[in-house]
């Protein structure tokens, strides 16, 4: 069976209220079916999502405990994060620092998950723990993933909007692809673990602006192609950010 990653961390700014959040993951997690699911979170959540995930008998999962300041990429970047947050060019949306190193942690979820291997699975997917966000997207859940569609020796992920200039290397609010979703061998995502993590250093000693894990994904891209599954959604399915659930399911 495959393996879904996801993480979990309330902070004092979000882009969503808790309200939503909440909503989004009761829909994603009591709508699986027979799937297993590795969580990663503070102390301070971990009871509010083990209430959560004991609702559904249907799947096996793992909560993991894990502080933010714990992560590996806060502990090799303690003093990046106030200069971050100054560069973005975004700041008129609610993401701070955590925002960032929150999503810029997905690979280490998924490579930590990988190494210890709790269900003993060939393929892992990325799942933001959000993302079920109306009816329409949950009905594709009880089928999802289907294992025989997951990539072996490449990465599956959304391709939003088509790249007009391959020569660029870096990425500031350009998107292409969606973050929120990728899956493939764990092959793969060990070899790309390495490959995101090399292209985080360019930007850092760049100063570039890392906030944003889809600007990182685009360079890796540049940089990786024949890694990469592109999939091109279908209008009209389903919200085009979330068409991994479509492309995975029965």
């Amino acid at each position: 069976m495959t393996t879904i990653v996801s993480c979990y961390y309330k902070t004092k700014i979000n882009k969503h209220s808790h309200d939503k959040y909440d909503n989004w993951i009761r829909w994603l997690v009591l709508g699986l079916n027979k799937v297993n699911i590795v969580v990663y979170t503070q102390e301070s959540d971990r009871e509010y999502l083990t209430a959560i995930f004991e609702e559904n008998k249907n799947i096996q999962y793992k909560i993991i405990v894990k502080e933010l300041n714990d992560l590996a990429i806060v502990k090799k970047y303690p003093d990046i994060w106030v200069n971050q947050e100054r560069i973005d060019p975004q700041q008129h949306i609610s993401r701070r620092k955590e925002c960032y190193i929150i999503w810029n942690s997905k690979f280490d979820f998924l490579k930590e998950t990988i190494d210890s291997n709790p269900f003993d699975s060939e393929y892992f997917i990325w799942n933001d723990i959000g993302n079920v966000r109306d009816l329409n997207t949950a009905r594709f859940l009880q089928g999802y993933p289907n294992k025989d569609k997951i990539s072996r020796d490449k990465l599956d992920i959304i391709l939003l909007r088509p790249f007009e200039r391959k020569q660029d290397i870096f990425y500031t609010n350009e998107v292409h692809f969606s973050g929120s979703m990728f899956g493939g061998h764990k092959e793969t995502l060990t070899t790309l673990h390495e490959k995101y993590y090399n292209i985080f250093d360019l930007y850092i000693n760049s100063n570039k602006f890392i906030g944003c894990d889809q600007q990182l994904i685009s360079t890796m891209y540049i940089l990786n192609s024949s890694l990469f599954n592109t999939i091109i959604p279908k209008m009209g399915l389903i919200d085009v950010w979330f068409y991994l659930y479509y492309y995975y399911s029965n």
